[in-house]
């Protein structure tokens, strides 16, 4: 029996690391949802539809549809982000990309096309998937559901110490104003906005371990799969 097992919560709130952990465990894939936004965000930057605040949405949404934006699944089973088959994993996950990601995301005509890549690679296997609306819109019907949370303090502080070493310039009130603004835009979006979703297990991620965490997250995922287990 095939399952999807959503994680959704605001930006380094620790759903992606529990996600790939939670994957981990159940031996099933994982994908992290906002990979292909930080991918597409990259590619708008890269070709010039993004600059100075100003997205040039039609010329952007025109040029995907003759782009491979694509997540491939290596030998470990892990899914990679890839953009004409370049392997841009270490793009995306930079602050320059970070900045821009939830302003890109809140169109509808990307949400459109990133939910075809999210619906299509789920098909046909079990999948823990992380985002802002997964469980909410990607997958409402999804057999589990969580939404991971924590204080702003602690995102911050987990995000700066992720970009530290490699962004030496980098704040870490940079980096608080940076998730404040991602988390209004991500709270107020027409599409898809990110809310908690019905029927989820709300789990805020402060002071707690991650095996702590991922052992709630893998008791529950287990007590409602084999209930459904013919």
């Amino acid at each position: 029996m095939n399952y999807i097992v959503t994680i959704d919560g605001p930006s380094s709130s620790g759903k992606s690391t529990l996600a790939k952990l939670l994957a981990k465990k159940l031996l099933i894939s994982h994908i992290d949802s906002g990979s292909i936004y930080r991918a597409v965000t990259l590619y708008a930057l890269e070709n010039k539809f993004l600059s100075n605040n100003k997205i040039l949405l039609e010329k952007l949404v025109n040029s995907l549809s003759n782009s491979d934006i694509s997540l491939k699944e290596n030998r470990d089973g892990i899914f990679k982000m890839y953009v004409n088959n370049e392997d841009v994993e270490d793009k995306i996950r930079g602050s320059k990309v970070s900045k821009h990601v939830s302003e890109v995301a809140k169109y509808e005509e990307i949400r459109e096309f990133v939910l075809r890549i999210q619906r299509d690679i789920s098909k046909n296997k079990s999948i823990v998937m992380d985002g802002r609306d997964i469980g909410s819109f990607v997958f409402p019907n999804a057999d589990v559901k969580f939404y991971i949370d924590a204080s702003i303090k602690t995102r911050s502080e987990r995000r700066y110490n992720q970009l530290k070493e490699k962004e030496k310039h980098l704040s870490i009130r940079e980096v608080e104003n940076d998730l404040l603004s991602r988390d209004n835009i991500d709270k107020t979006r027409k599409k898809s906005p990110l809310i908690i979703p019905k029927n989820s297990l709300i789990i805020n991620n402060v002071n707690r371990t991650i095996d702590d965490v991922l052992n709630q997250m893998l008791e529950y995922t287990k007590s409602i799969i084999n209930k459904k287990m013919p």
